[in-house]
């Protein structure tokens, strides 16, 4: 449209020096109103563009909100698992509902989604906003793992330990000599038995076994050895002739056994064995263990 005014505008300013003056101002209108027309639809074109450009944007807008709406009910569902599984642990989860309002070209108040943020209330009283996915898969395994090592560590029926010590002293002990730790003072199941000095694993599993050895002032050095079914597992000496006084050597070893195995405390059957081992109400020669896995 453009050319066709150009060329009538050049078509006009040839043929001007053969018309009059009427003839020229006629064309002259024809031209202006020509032009006016072809601005007119340009004006309505550019508007046209523009208002869409701008529902463009606004979508674009509305579509983000409804993507961050849609995963915070995601992890709203999640959150309100959470909540039914572990109810009464030592968290609460609290869904605080929130509306985000999407806009519109008119900016409607009825276009609103209801979204949710979770927020987790602490037994201190504090909060926070738990709002991503993996944050929420890391709690449930925390919190499950958690609860297992609790209700293991809180539930005597499924503890194992033990722990006792030798009631008097032992005045002449020698090689290959099982000690009797017979002061029983914690016995979770009741595998330790104080007549023969003897654990007896009730399952498989990894266990903790510790022994101190007291020996006399001056006089004694006493060699000893955690001995797992006949086979030497860990050994200690306690040797009071170089300290000159009473001294007490501790022995600690973490073994994996099974279901059956002999545990047990006896003095080494190849070394000599000198002085007493001391136990009474201000030292203890003790044996003790536990399983932890």
């Amino acid at each position: 449209m453009v050319k066709t005014l150009v060329c009538f505008l050049l078509l006009l300013v040839i043929h001007v020096g053969s018309c009059d003056v009427n003839e020229y101002q006629e064309m002259l209108s024809i031209v202006q109103n020509k032009m006016r027309v072809e601005f007119e639809e340009i004006w309505k074109h550019q508007e046209t563009q523009d208002k869409r450009i701008h529902e463009l944007e606004l979508t674009i807008v509305n579509q983000n909100k409804q993507i961050q709406n849609l995963k915070r009910r995601c992890i709203d569902k999640e959150m309100n698992y959470l909540n039914r599984l572990f109810k009464d642990d030592s968290q609460i989860i609290n869904p605080n509902f929130k509306s985000e309002q999407l806009v519109g070209p008119k900016n409607n108040k009825s276009d609103v989604l209801k979204t949710q943020t979770m927020e987790v209330i602490n037994k201190d009283g504090k909060t926070s906003l738990t709002s991503r996915r993996n944050v929420v898969n890391n709690e449930i395994t925390d919190r499950d793992n958690y609860r297992k090592r609790r209700q293991m560590n809180t539930d005597s029926a499924n503890t194992i330990a033990f722990y006792a010590y030798m009631n008097t002293h032992e005045e002449n002990p020698g090689q290959h000599q099982t000690l009797i730790f017979d002061a029983v003072k914690t016995n979770l199941g009741s595998f330790y038995s104080k007549h023969s000095g003897v654990f007896t694993t009730p399952e498989q599993g990894t266990y903790v076994f510790t022994w101190s050895i007291i020996s006399d002032f001056n006089t004694g050095y006493i060699f000893t050895e955690i001995v797992i079914n006949s086979v030497p597992f860990g050994s200690i000496l306690s040797n009071s002739e170089e300290v000159h006084d009473d001294h007490t050597t501790t022995g600690i070893v973490v073994a994996q056994l099974n279901k059956g195995d002999l545990v047990f405390i006896r003095t080494n059957p190849n070394a000599s064995i000198k002085g007493r081992i001391l136990s009474d109400s201000f030292r203890r020669s003790s044996f003790s263990g536990w399983k932890i896995m």
